[in-house]
Parts: C-alpha cells; structure tokens; sequence
C-alpha cells in the first residue's frame, strides 16, 4: 500500500481528466467526487475507477465534455438528458435541480436518462442534506452490464441498483443511507481483487451458482447476490423500475445497446413543519438509538453518515492508502492520455 494526501490525489486525477479532454469545472467536481469517496472510506468508488473512465472515455461511452440538459420542466418535476456525460457532473446538477424545487414547492424530482456511472450515491443526498432538505437518489443500468443474480435464480439479470437518502439533523452530521441492493458494491470486489484478498461468504456466487469466497470468480462469469435475499432483491426492482421505467431510458437505447437512468428526489420539511422542529425531532431519534449500551464486541451505535464523518477526519490527517496495483494503474492510466505525473 502506498499512502497520499487528499491534495496530490485530487490533483492527479484532475489532471488526467483535463488530459483526456474533461472541462476544468467538470475535472475539478469529478476528482472531488472520487477522493472524497476515498477520504469517507468507500475506497471502491474512489480513485480506483480512474483506469476504468479513462478507458470510457477513449471508447466513447463516456463523452468528457457533455453536459446534461433539461428536456422537460413541470411545477415540480423536470426530465434531464445526462447526454453520458461525467456521472458525477449530472448527478452534481440534477441534485442541485431537484433542490431548487423543493424550495420553490416543496418537493422536487428530476429523471435522467443517457447517465454514466454517477459514483458513490450518498454525495448526492448528503448535498440535498447540507441544503436543507431531505434527498433520495436512485440509479440503474437496465440493459446491462448486469453483475447481479435475482433471489432463487442463477444468471445476470440485474445492475447493483444502489439507493441513498441523505436527512440533514439539527447536529452533526447528516443522515446519509447509502447502499447497493447487492450484498456489496461490485467496486469493493475490485478493491479486494487489487490486494488479493477473499471475500466475506455470501457476496457473490461463480458462474454455476455455487458460493464462493473468490473474487477473481465474480470477473469469471459470477454473479453478485441480492442484500438480505428476497428483501434486497425487491428493492433492487423498486430501484430498476423507477430508474428505467420511469424516466424512460429505455426509450433513447444509444448505439452500444446501453439503457441507463436516475432518479433525484428532494422534500423540503419546512414545507410539513418549522425546519428547527424537525432537526430537533430527528437529533432526538437519532439520540434514542445511538444512546442504548454498545452489544458485545461493539464500539456502540452509528447512525448512517457517522461512519463516513469519522473516515474523512481520520484520512484528512493519516492521508488516504491506495494499492500498488491501483496507483500503477492510475499513472498507466494518466500516460494513455499524456498527462505527466509527478506524484
């Protein structure tokens, strides 16, 4: 392992995305939007996806200079075309969107269709949430590439299909519920594959169906499995049936075949209540909960978001480790379009 601080990295990745024609605003969101996912732990959708948008970006499925536009616009809802651009930038926008409804009526909710990989789902809520108001965001690819087996079968059928609410508090930080309706993320198998190490059972099965603690199997035609079996396999179709049928990315196929959408919803609780009844009614839930004596072998009662907080305050001051592997694959990466680093 190779330890850096958050700057270099944000510099590095910029870089390379400048590099590979990604406007300096759009560079500057998206280098955030990864080291930041560094810094709250989820090492997954950080840095270590740079080789793989480079790699986008030069086949064409990821345009680095798009930007999404508005199609449609009602009182509360509006239809954006993420046109593949950055992920991170449309989801950035239509958050941002879905907010200023919220505050104009109440709830807002924006659909997007055309979307690449929009990162780790909880930035997004945790900016409604630092806005204000209550955010959900939902995200699907509905024609693959599926990495996930549905309950009781055996066969690739559905995306990871995560979920994330973020719920601002009258302290600390906010709410934030993020999470694959797989039982993992497929990016932490790529993390554990990058340090050759096993996974915990029930993460994936091989491409018979048998379980399996190897996460070189999953890339060998396995398959991810639903969280909480047929609980997170329901949601996983709530997730696909709001992010596909709804919007209607199934209706704008691109040439690759490719039909992927997102949801962004925002509710503004001052349009239900005084906004500092409600921080105080969800500071003192949230304290009923975390206030109950920790179980054994357990430092005590987190609720969603606190984890991340205590992550980013540590890697801000120890620095962020990233695998060898990752980091020679960052500068392969960073070559592939000349980008000189230094680092």
């Amino acid at each position: 392992m190779v330890t850096f601080p958050a700057d270099t990295l944000l510099d590095v990745t910029a870089t390379i995305f400048r590099a590979a024609g990604t406007p300096d605003d759009v560079a500057s969101l998206v280098a955030s939007s990864l080291v930041d996912s560094n810094l709250a732990g989820h090492d997954s959708h950080g840095v270590i996806r740079i080789p793989s948008y480079v790699e986008q970006i030069q086949s064409g499925e990821l345009v680095p200079a798009a930007r999404p536009a508005v199609e449609r616009e009602g009182a509360s809802l509006i239809a954006v075309d993420a046109a593949w651009a950055f992920g991170h930038y449309a989801a950035h926008v239509c958050m941002k969107l879905a907010v200023n409804k919220a505050a104009q009526n109440g709830v807002g909710v924006v659909t997007a269709t055309r979307t690449n990989h929009i990162g780790r789902l909880g930035q997004w809520a945790e900016e409604a949430a630092a806005a204000g108001v209550i955010g959900m965001v939902a995200t699907s690819w509905g024609a693959g590439p599926f990495a996930a087996a549905p309950f009781g079968g055996v066969g690739k059928v559905l995306s990871t299909n995560p979920l994330a609410f973020g719920i601002p508090l009258a302290d600390g930080p906010p709410f934030v519920l993020d999470f694959a309706t797989t039982a993992v993320a497929e990016g932490k198998l790529r993390v554990a594959r990058a340090k050759q190490a096993p996974v915990p059972e029930g993460w994936i099965i091989d491409a018979e169906g048998r379980p399996t603690t190897d996460p070189e199997d999953f890339y060998r035609g396995g398959m991810l499995l639903p969280f909480g079996g047929h609980k997170g396999f329901a949601l996983a179709m709530v997730v696909e049936l709001l992010s596909i049928a709804l919007t209607g990315a199934d209706a704008v196929r691109d040439e690759r075949g490719r039909v992927n959408g997102a949801v962004f919803l925002a509710i503004d609780p001052a349009a239900v209540r005084p906004l500092d009844e409600f921080g105080q009614v969800a500071a003192q839930i949230n304290a009923r909960v975390t206030g109950v004596p920790a179980a054994p072998g357990s430092d005590g009662v987190l609720i969603p978001g606190q984890p991340e907080a205590r992550s980013r305050l540590a890697r801000q001051q120890e620095g962020i480790p990233i695998a060898e592997s990752t980091w020679d694959a960052i500068r392969a990466a960073g070559e592939q379009v000349g980008a000189r680093i230094t680092a």
